[in-house]
């Protein structure tokens, strides 16, 4: 085995041990582990997006965004504790004070770079498009730990949730929507370079990404699905807390492949998002954090966009429940 095939799996490995603490963490002592775990990622992302960016325009002050994933993040978790749940079950109240918060934030770094004889219009530029990819996209990790369930995985005594009241059926949606946009995000990058490697065949992108092919592409696809399989699989035994979908049970394996489909949909389009802005900049990587496999970019880029549809999934989910 090939030096930097097995520092890919070493990493690879060490990466989802960290996941799955975080996750156990969060589920089974306080949920604002997962909160903190995200901000960090957010922020290394932001300073790999900078470095990138770098190449091509005047590089965008770094503090400034730090400056703003913070203040932005104490403007959503605030409304978020201060709604009541029951009125605003999906978190649409937080969501907006965020955004609200976030955008007077690029308001703020616009007009400061302007400013500023030290800055020029291209730092402007590099510095708005970094706040909105990947920062704007990334918040939605963020978000799916605030969707209605329990506040700790096993709590099957005393549950806190908001969607059934007594003895009536509750999917735990926030535990859910973690553990499948880790899992199937992760499967769909695991079957798009196994079936990719497989079979090649024609490019899927040649102008974006000259490696991708198209079976690469459906092996995504199939591995999100199997990643929803996966995570059904865990709902029968209650790991981490995460349950059906719906009490038919037909229905809730419906519903896990469907939302597994989306995501691997998704996690490919993330992938093609970062390999364009990749190739845009002239850059092979966006980082050397994680030998084998680049930074922290090249880890999360489809994942976070697998945040995203995930909690549009499940927002029309907990809607229409």
């Amino acid at each position: 085995m090939k030096t930097s095939v097995k520092n890919r799996f070493f990493f690879g490995m060490i990466m989802f041990l960290i996941c799955v603490g975080v996750l156990f963490l969060t589920f089974y002592f306080y949920g604002l582990i997962y909160d903190i775990f995200i901000l960090i990622l957010m922020i290394c992302a932001a300073y790999e997006m900078s470095n990138a960016l770098a190449y091509k325009f005047e590089k965008p002050g770094f503090v400034m965004q730090v400056l703003t994933i913070l203040v932005s993040y104490a403007a959503f978790k605030t409304v978020s504790l201060l709604s009541d749940p029951e009125e605003d079950p999906y978190g649409f109240h937080a969501i907006v004070a965020y955004f609200i918060v976030f955008l007077l934030m690029c308001v703020f770094i616009f007009v400061a770079n302007m400013a500023s004889s030290r800055r020029t219009g291209e730092s402007v530029i590099a510095s708005l498009f970094c706040m909105m990819y990947p920062v704007a996209i990334m918040f939605f990790m963020l978000a799916v730990n605030h969707l209605p369930g329990a506040e700790k995985g096993l709590a099957f005594t005393g549950w806190d949730y908001y969607a059934g009241e007594g003895d009536a059926f509750a999917p735990n949606y926030r535990a859910v929507a973690i553990v499948m946009t880790f899992t199937a995000a992760s499967m769909s990058d695991i079957m798009a370079f196994a079936v990719g490697s497989a079979f090649r065949g024609p490019k899927f992108a040649p102008m974006i990404s000259p490696k991708k092919t198209i079976s690469g592409a459906i092996g995504g696809f199939i591995g999100g699905v199997m990643g929803g399989a996966i995570v059904f699989a865990l709902s029968l035994w209650g790991v981490g807390g995460i349950t059906a979908l719906h009490e038919n049970t037909v229905i809730s394996i419906v519903l896990y492949l469907s939302m597994g489909l989306c995501i691997g949909v998704a996690t490919e389009m993330g992938d093609l998002m970062a390999s364009y802005v990749k190739r845009y900049c002239g850059v092979k990587d966006y980082g050397s954090l994680i030998p084998g496999h680049g930074g922290i970019m090249d880890r999360i880029d489809g994942m976070m966009v697998a945040a995203f549809a995930t909690y549009i999934y499940m927002a029309i989910l907990v809607y229409v429940s």
